[in-house]
């Protein structure tokens, strides 16, 4: 049984801005904007979707294959070491030649409001990776295909739908990148769409749908709302799934991807779907307490423990 993560491997720039961005943007004045932000300090880790998603499913005791591409620069190097000193695979990690590996800057103010800026470099590289050659039944298999490769994610999505294997959507940044029918395409077929309350709303205004009108493609939509936590809509209705509290917010960035983290371990082990939106919500509170997408560490007890105060429940796969 495998969990498959597509997505990106970059190294983040971390910048941390004391004020706020909304006191020097003036709205009426968009189309001259031209603003300086000085930021306190600057910090390098490394980051990516689907390295942060595998970092802590990691934590967790998880395996999972990680599918992307990174450049063959000092860069790429050094995150090959990090996933090996992890005990991550890199079997499915592919190196392309002459490419930078990818790179994101992020600035957050104190509002936790962000603003980014993503160099994708090799990540644009289609991966070699065929999920045929997985072993075992597909329905062995959980995938997420997250913000990546614009080939990779088409390709993937497909892939996992003629295979008959359970994949969630999660196109996030990469929203504005593609059309109605490419979205549509994508969606179609998964077990879930995960964005956070913006992204949902562009995806909304791309592809003309309702909420409603989504669940033609995929059985449920999860959004995330950051400090408000999160919201599960099915065919059913809607389930709220509260923000765990934290010791101290450090910083906000990579902690939806250390949701998705949480929810992927759940219901690869069959946990209730809105179990696994609590326990996604518990992994991210570790997050937000320490800085960089990777830097918070934590242990199946020490999560077993936050969950069920928050919570009052055990997922089975870690009591």
């Amino acid at each position: 049984m495998t969990i498959v993560v597509s997505g990106s491997l970059a190294f983040d720039r971390l910048a941390e801005y004391s004020g706020l961005f909304a006191d020097s943007i003036l709205p009426e004045q968009l189309d001259l904007l031209n603003v300086c932000f000085l930021v306190d300090k600057v910090e390098r880790v490394h980051g990516g979707t689907a390295g942060n998603i595998a970092y802590n499913l990691a934590l967790l005791g998880e395996s999972p294959l990680i599918v992307t591409c990174l450049g063959d620069d000092p860069d790429g190097r050094d995150y090959l070491e990090r996933l090996k000193e992890i005990g991550l695979s890199t079997a499915n990690v592919d190196t392309a030649p002459n490419k930078a590996t990818a790179g994101a800057y992020i600035a957050t103010d104190k509002a936790g409001r962000q603003l980014l800026f993503f160099n994708p470099g090799a990540m644009m590289v289609e991966s070699s990776f065929d999920p045929a050659q997985l072993i075992g039944k597909p329905s062995d298999h959980l995938a997420i295909v997250s913000p990546g490769g614009f080939s990779d994610m088409k390709r993937l999505s497909k892939r996992y739908k003629e295979l008959e294997l359970n994949y969630i959507f999660d196109p996030g940044q990469q929203i504005p990148a593609f059309n109605s029918p490419d979205l549509l395409e994508m969606l179609d077929g998964s077990v879930m769409l995960i964005t956070n309350d913006y992204e949902l709303e562009l995806f909304k205004k791309i592809t003309g749908l309702s909420l409603e009108e989504l669940f033609r493609y995929t059985s449920a939509v999860l959004t995330t709302l950051g400090e408000r936590g999160s919201r599960l809509n099915t065919p059913r209705g809607s389930q709220h799934v509260m923000a765990v509290e934290v010791n101290k917010v450090v910083n906000p960035t990579g902690a939806g991807d250390a949701y998705r983290a949480g929810l992927l371990a759940a219901l690869y082990h069959r946990e209730a779907l809105i179990t696994a939106c609590r326990l996604g919500s518990t992994i991210a509170s570790f997050c937000v307490e320490a800085s960089g997408t990777q830097g918070h560490h934590f242990t199946p007890a020490q999560v077993l423990k936050r969950h069920f105060k928050v919570f009052n429940e055990t997922p089975m796969f870690l009591g």
